[in-house]
């Protein structure tokens, strides 16, 4: 069979598997060759939206995998679910799934090296349609709608399964995430640089503030791994990112121990690689966690 896949953590892992089989795979591309379409998750939703008149036309299966739906997000209160930031997710849903509207405002750049006029409103037409918004609007309407032209979704835990069938009334299989055991597992024994390290996005419910502090007040030696998506946050421990993920294991090998204080998580796929790695892994009581 001839399959795309759309992802970076999990999937990639089974790709060499398939290849073995004699599957032809596709890697973060589309073809309307292909007899299946997999999507590690909602982060691809868009880059498939603008095909999927001809994945119906051409009965190409849609399997897509769902993380999950942060709570905090779909509440009232939240701050991305103001009228406005709603109105621009709507502007942005309907932008890119539509291949010609995407590819007309795309080709508006910003240069403030012309004319300041249009370098204005190309600014704007940018600020307008280019902004996603991960909001009440998108999870209750957007994703939920897409995920009705699926063929299947599997959800990455119990906990997912549960939020999705609540909130989106969307059926689902589970099917956990799996981890590269055997490339961790033959991994090498690396000298103890750090005490402890967090590998997450930087965002507030990852909690990675209450991780910095405890580490400065302990005088531990930790280090905070992961993309600093909300610049707002200030960490008193040493943090950056790294895109490849056979590096980050190598650091994560070089540390004690895992913390990982998330109040929120969909599965938790770092803890599970530190305990293949053979880490003592210290991990807030959410309901993921209890589950994995």
């Amino acid at each position: 069979m001839r399959i795309s896949l759309y992802g970076m953590y999990f999937i990639p892992y089974v790709i060499e598997l398939l290849k073995k089989e004699g599957h032809s795979i596709l890697i973060n591309k589309f073809d309307p060759d292909v007899d299946i379409c997999v999507l590690e998750s909602r982060f691809y939703m868009y880059d498939i939206y603008k095909y999927l008149k001809i994945i119906k036309k051409k009965k190409i299966k849609l399997i897509n995998f769902i993380l999950d739906i942060p709570i905090f997000s779909i509440q009232k209160n939240y701050p991305l679910n103001t009228k406005y930031k709603t109105f621009l997710q709507v502007l942005y849903n309907f932008t890119h799934k539509n291949r010609f509207l995407f590819n007309r405002v795309n080709r508006i750049r910003c240069n403030h090296s012309k004319n300041k006029i249009k370098s204005f409103f190309s600014t704007r037409i940018q600020q307008y349609f280019n902004n996603h918004y991960g909001n009440r609007v998108f999870y209750l309407k957007h994703y939920k709608t897409f995920l009705r032209h699926s063929d299947l979704n599997l959800s990455i835990s119990n906990y997912t399964q549960k939020l999705i069938k609540k909130f989106l009334k969307i059926n689902s299989i589970v099917c956990y995430p799996c981890v590269n055991s055997d490339y961790l597992l033959n991994l090498p024994k690396e000298k103890i640089e750090y005490d402890t390290i967090n590998i997450s996005r930087i965002v507030a419910y990852k909690r990675q503030v209450i991780f910095a502090k405890a580490v400065k007040r302990l005088g531990l030696n930790g280090l905070v791994l992961g993309h600093h998506s909300d610049k707002s946050i200030k960490l008193e421990c040493p943090h950056f990112y790294i895109e490849n993920h056979q590096k980050a294991m190598k650091l994560l090998n070089q540390a004690s121990f895992y913390v990982d204080p998330s109040e929120f998580e969909g599965f938790g796929m770092t803890p599970v690689e530190a305990a293949f790695l053979g880490k003592i892994t210290i991990v807030s009581n959410t309901y993921v966690h209890r589950e994995i």
